[in-house]
């Protein structure tokens, strides 16, 4: 097993309090050292703090208003966003703790602690899939908050999600490995950076945002073969397929989608008045976002539909 030592996020549960370094991604001048010290600061555990612009432009998005609403103002700083499409939100955070977002009362509710130093989070078919620093997979039951290990002894994993009967992660090494129910892990592609995430699309093929080298990857985990889609110039630090077939991803505060077919992208809009570093996409279109220190959890209605 590989040595590794990392810091915690501070914020552990919503009750607590936020005391961060500052790391200001709110101008668009990122270089590729830049990339690299936000990349290894994801990597070690540290905290991060994203400065919001203060002004909207025309079709901005600002928040709050109609078009930003704040879902769960206790919800603190969540290191993992999974809409379950079903009226609910699962959130996790650093210090291992799993939450359940009512979204109709707003209520929160834990459903398990004690999970490590988690980094993702995918819900499908009544269970939790949870990722952490230490290089663990872990399944977690949303109705009783049993869990059992479905990998481990890993490097470092981040992204996580769940396609079938195979759970897929990214980790520190650059790879996504899949874990299929009741088999061993596999890494299945490999050279493709630091993604904080990955998203498949209906043809299962997998979808991955480089941090340190800005390029948006589609792999064919059949194949392990990848494709570049995007190469930006700063550090994508989230990636969805939406409902309508197009990967989003963000860019600082701005929100950018790309055609997979035709490798176009196109500025979808920018968040204002709260410092988001990543979203998550709902089946709806919607997407959820927590807000930099303690702003809470965030809706963005409609955000495939702009």
């Amino acid at each position: 097993m590989r040595s590794r030592t990392a810091m915690r996020f501070p914020l552990d549960r919503p009750a607590r309090s936020l005391d961060r370094p500052a790391l200001s991604l709110g101008s668009r001048v990122g270089t590729l050292g830049v990339s690299l010290a936000l990349g290894a600061l994801l990597a070690s555990g540290t905290a991060i703090s994203l400065a919001a612009p203060a002004v909207a432009a025309t079709g901005d998005v600002k928040c709050p208003s109609t078009a930003c609403v704040q879902v769960a103002s206790g919800a603190g700083s969540p290191v993992g966003i999974a809409p379950d499409n079903a009226g609910s939100v699962y959130l996790a955070y650093s210090g291992g703790d799993l939450l359940k977002l009512d979204l109709a009362t707003g209520a929160l509710s834990t459903i398990t602690t004690g999970l490590g130093n988690l980094r993702g989070v995918a819900v499908a078919d009544g269970n939790a899939y949870i990722t952490n620093f230490e290089g663990t997979l872990q399944q977690v039951s949303l109705a009783t908050g049993s869990r059992r290990t479905l990998a481990a002894g890993l490097p470092s994993l981040f992204g996580v999600t769940r396609v079938g009967t195979t759970t897929y992660v990214t980790d520190g090494d650059g790879e996504i490995v899949a874990v299929p129910d009741g088999g061993a892990a596999r890494v299945v592609a490999t050279g493709l950076g630091f993604s904080y995430g990955i998203a498949f699309d209906k043809a299962g093929l997998a979808y991955t945002a480089d941090m340190m080298t800005g390029r948006i990857l589609q792999t064919n985990v059949a194949t392990g073969t990848t494709r570049t889609l995007v190469t930006q110039t700063y550090e994508p630090t989230s990636i969805s397929v939406g409902p309508d077939g197009l990967v989003y991803f963000m860019v600082a505060n701005e929100v950018k989608r790309v055609n997979p077919t035709t490798a176009v992208q196109a500025h979808v809009t920018n968040l204002v008045g709260i410092g988001s570093f990543s979203f998550s996409l709902a089946a709806s279109g919607d997407a959820y976002t927590a807000g930099n220190g303690n702003d809470g959890l965030w809706r963005i209605i409609g955000l495939t539909a702009r």
